[in-house]
């Protein structure tokens, strides 16, 4: 049964001017929640641009600056995409399944960090491990099936997984989960994280109270 609608304006009104009586003092408080959008071509040649560059820095600081793995030109040369394929690289199980996942996982949090849809950012993840096996591993080795495959696969999984974990531990009132989450999922930490949002919660130091009401 639907109040009539002089009986609804009443309770309207008294409800308004309740709550305007009390001195209401809340707090504002910052949730991270996904949020998808569209996106322009420009955009997404950025963010496929910029992830390029940061797996090349990645190479270097891993492969020439902390190790003697950098390869070489003339290994470039020999390995370049599609001259040299190879169907399994022959590397270690946590090389192979820890090591690519996780960043696949990483590159898959930045494009859900930026906007995009759980597909998009699939397919923006399988884009930057295609483009690092066929111009940058090469340096290395030859392209391999195994790590275009399983990186952007299971960093999928795994990176569905860390950003429900990350997304709670970071919407809870704890200080150790705030740092944790930002630690598991590092797109957390910049201003680009489009999930954010301010809004205001009930907590210990509310003086007032805050009803809605809503009529059909």
């Amino acid at each position: 049964m639907k109040p009539a609608p002089g009986i609804a304006k009443i309770i309207t009104t008294a409800l308004i001017f309740f709550s305007a009586a009390l001195p209401l003092r809340g707090e504002e408080r910052e949730y991270f929640i996904p949020v998808s959008r569209r996106h322009t071509r420009g955009e997404t040649l950025l963010d496929v641009t910029f992830l390029y560059g940061v797996h090349w820095a990645g190479y270097f600081v891993l492969f020439k600056f902390l190790s003697d793995w950098g390869g070489s030109i003339e290994q470039y040369k020999e390995n370049i995409f599609p001259k040299k394929i190879q169907w399994w690289d022959g590397d270690s199980f946590w090389w192979n399944f820890v090591g690519h996942p996780y960043v696949g996982s990483q590159t898959y949090l930045y494009y859900r960090a930026r906007g995009y849809g759980k597909k998009e950012s699939f397919i923006g993840s399988f884009t930057a491990s295609f483009l690092f096996e066929s111009t940058i591993e090469v340096m290395q080795e030859p392209f391999s099936f195994n790590d275009a495959v399983v990186t952007p696969a299971f960093g999928y999984v795994l990176g569905n997984f860390l950003e429900k974990i990350s997304l709670e531990m970071i919407n809870s009132n704890s200080t150790p989960k705030k740092i944790l989450a930002r630690m598991i999922n590092p797109s957390m930490n910049f201003k680009f994280y489009e999930g954010v949002r301010l809004v205001p919660v009930v907590s210990r130091n509310l003086t007032g109270i805050f009803l809605s009401c809503y009529f059909d």
